[in-house]
């Protein structure tokens, strides 16, 4: 039986987006509590159907992620070769997905950060901390790219917590 939220006793079966908000909430309990734990990517596993140059591809998706974002996978994801290769694909996808949401995420400050600049004092003290802070995670995301790409270059397909997931629903990751 599904859960049933304080307003919804008596209302009967839960509609599609309903459905889709509970699945999303699970997925990101999740994550959350898989990175609270310290994991950085769930049920890696050895795929013995890789070889070195989809293992070299895989990696490069990730690494490639630091200087020259989204290029590399766009790349790999636009061949005709990687139709017939799934790791490559699983890992330009995902590393794809990642870029991504380390775009997002810093557009997000940027702007969060612009229009706090227009309160004068808080706007200072948020511009420094935004100032001090944004090598630190610059640096944190050159170190999981770089980490994501070295798991990729041992042949394992992992799972990124949240991430893939996400993916999967959406259809874009088998």
């Amino acid at each position: 039986m599904e859960h049933e939220q304080p307003g919804e006793a008596g209302m009967g079966e839960t509609t599609p987006v309903e459905r889709a908000a509970n699945k999303a909430r699970e997925q990101a309990q999740q994550a959350a509590q898989a990175l609270r734990q310290g994991e950085f990517m769930q049920g890696a596993a050895v795929d013995p159907m890789a070889d070195r140059d989809d293992r070299l591809i895989a990696m490069l998706s990730y690494a490639t992620q630091i200087v020259i974002p989204v290029i590399m996978p766009a790349i790999v994801l636009l061949s005709e070769s990687s139709k017939n290769r799934p790791f490559q694909r699983y890992h330009a996808v995902q590393s794809l997905a990642l870029a991504v949401v380390f775009m997002a995420a810093s557009a997000a400050v940027g702007l969060g950060t612009l229009v706090l600049q227009l309160i004068p004092l808080i706007g200072w003290v948020v511009g420094l901390l935004v100032l001090c802070l944004s090598p630190i995670a610059y640096l944190m995301a050159v170190v999981a790219l770089l980490y994501y790409g070295y798991q990729a270059y041992q042949g394992k397909r992992f799972a990124i917590p949240g991430l893939t997931s996400f993916l999967r629903d959406q259809g874009w990751l088998s």
